[in-house]
C-alpha cells in the first residue's frame, strides 16, 4: 500500500511538471507569434516557419497538460443527468467514464503507434520549416499513454472514497 502511494505521487508530480512544459509551450507560442508580427511590420519578412512550428507548439501544450487534468478531473463536463441521480449511481457512472475514457486512450494510444513508426522510418519534416515530426508525433501516444494512466489513478480514487 505505501508502495502505491509513492508510485500516485511520483506519477503526479510527473503530470505537473509535464503541465508546466505544456505552459512553456504556450508562452513559447506568443513568443513565436509576437516575434513574427513584429518582424512582418519592421522588417517586411515574417518568419517563414511560424505557422508550423505555432501548430507543433499547440498541439504539444494540448498534449502535456492532458494527464494532469484528467487526474484533478478539471475537463469540461456536462453534469445535468449526474446532477437529478442519487450518490450511489453517481458513483457507477463516474466509474463508467473512468472505463470509457481509459478504453479510448488506450485505443488511441495503439492507434497512433503505426503513425509514429512511418514518421521515424521515413524521418518525415515539415514543408516550409523543414522540422522534424516525430519528435512531435511521440508527444500524442505518450500523453494519451498518461491520461490512460490518470483514468485509472482517477478509478481508484473513487474506489477508495467508497470503501
Amino acid at each position: 500500500m505505501l508502495g502505491m502511494k509513492k508510485w500516485e505521487k511520483w506519477l503526479e508530480s510527473l503530470f505537473v511538471t509535464l503541465a508546466v512544459a505544456g505552459a512553456a509551450c504556450g508562452v513559447l507560442i506568443i513568443g513565436l507569434i509576437g516575434t513574427s508580427v513584429c518582424m512582418r511590420y519592421f522588417a517586411y519578412a515574417p518568419l517563414r516557419y511560424t505557422e508550423e512550428l505555432v501548430g507543433l507548439l499547440m498541439t504539444a501544450a494540448f498534449s502535456l497538460v492532458l494527464p494532469l487534468i484528467t487526474l484533478r478531473s478539471k475537463h469540461v463536463r456536462v453534469l445535468m443527468v449526474l446532477t437529478c441521480l442519487p450518490e450511489p449511481q453517481k458513483r457507477v457512472f463516474n466509474i463508467l467514464a473512468g472505463v470509457l475514457g481509459l478504453v479510448f486512450c488506450m485505443w488511441f494510444f495503439l492507434l497512433c503507434l503505426p503513425w509514429v513508426e512511418f514518421a521515424l522510418d521515413r524521418k518525415i519534416k515539415t514543408e516550409v520549416g523543414r522540422i522534424l515530426m516525430y519528435p512531435w508525433m511521440v508527444l500524442m501516444p505518450l500523453s494519451f499513454l498518461l491520461t490512460g494512466i490518470a483514468f485509472f489513478l482517477r478509478g481508484l480514487f473513487l474506489f477508495k472514497k467508497e470503501t
